[in-house]
């Protein structure tokens, strides 16, 4: 079968109104260097992901990582209120330039495996008309949704979005997929959630200045992203000052 024609759609919230509620672990300046760590790990994974095009919809400046594969398309977002419109302004973009399908990322998967979306899209071949959905690690969001074609269901980012996305497919009578990966469906979203991602993946149980030193250096070796070795700097800088 012929490789499918995929759009990659990731909004982008200006970084000043972005993971609010993890203020009580950071401030809004650092909130604002994590937001544009994520986009740019994310860009930098997703330019090497064949057959596809990225479009960035977004008020904010980005700035581009090194060595991108490609350079995304950017819509100004213009204020737009919500996710759902805001992806919504892919649309005619994507309908001029014939996509078979596209994927929707939000930018705080910092462990989102390219080999793993190409597994995503690869799959996505078995269908005419159907969704894949990588939920949260809590199975109420949706951390990635396929959706082939383009126009199978709109997007339903509210409360439960997993749900949602899941309930419109079914009405639809369209095909289905449920991908439960290990690494995209970790997202960073509050305190809680970092503590899930750095004990996980980084054997990191009790904080403490050694161990997290060691860890910081192994990670840094394994070369996962900055935006990782960023909240592992934070976290050290933290234990070094209390």
């Amino acid at each position: 079968m012929s490789n499918l024609k995929t759009a990659i759609i990731i909004p982008v919230k200006n970084f000043d109104k972005s993971k609010t509620r993890l203020s009580p672990f950071l401030s809004l300046e650092q909130r604002k260097v994590l937001c544009n760590h994520l986009v740019m790990d994310l860009l930098y994974k997703i330019s090497r992901l064949q057959e596809s095009e990225i479009i960035l919809i977004t008020d904010e400046s980005i700035n581009m990582p090194k060595d991108m594969k490609q350079e995304p398309v950017i819509i100004k977002e213009n204020g737009t209120q919500g996710v759902n419109s805001a992806i919504a302004l892919a649309d005619p973009y994507i309908n001029t330039n014939d996509f078979d399908q596209s994927i929707v990322i939000p930018i705080d998967i910092p462990l989102l495996d390219v080999t793993e979306l190409s597994k995503l899209v690869h799959h996505s071949k078995k269908f005419k008309e159907g969704i894949c959905i990588v939920p949260s690690y809590r199975f109420d969001g949706t951390n990635v949704l396929l959706r082939k074609p383009h126009s199978v269901i709109h997007t339903s980012y509210d409360n439960n979005s997993f749900f949602n996305h899941f309930k419109n497919a079914l009405e639809k009578g369209v095909d289905i997929e449920i991908f439960d990966s290990g690494r995209m469906n970790l997202d960073i979203d509050n305190v809680e959630d970092i503590n899930i991602l750095l004990r996980k993946y980084f054997f990191i149980k009790t904080l403490v200045p050694n161990s997290l030193e060691k860890n910081l250096s192994h990670h840094r070796l394994d070369k996962n992203g900055n935006a990782i070795d960023y909240l592992l700097q934070l976290l050290a800088d933290y234990h070094q000052n209390y």
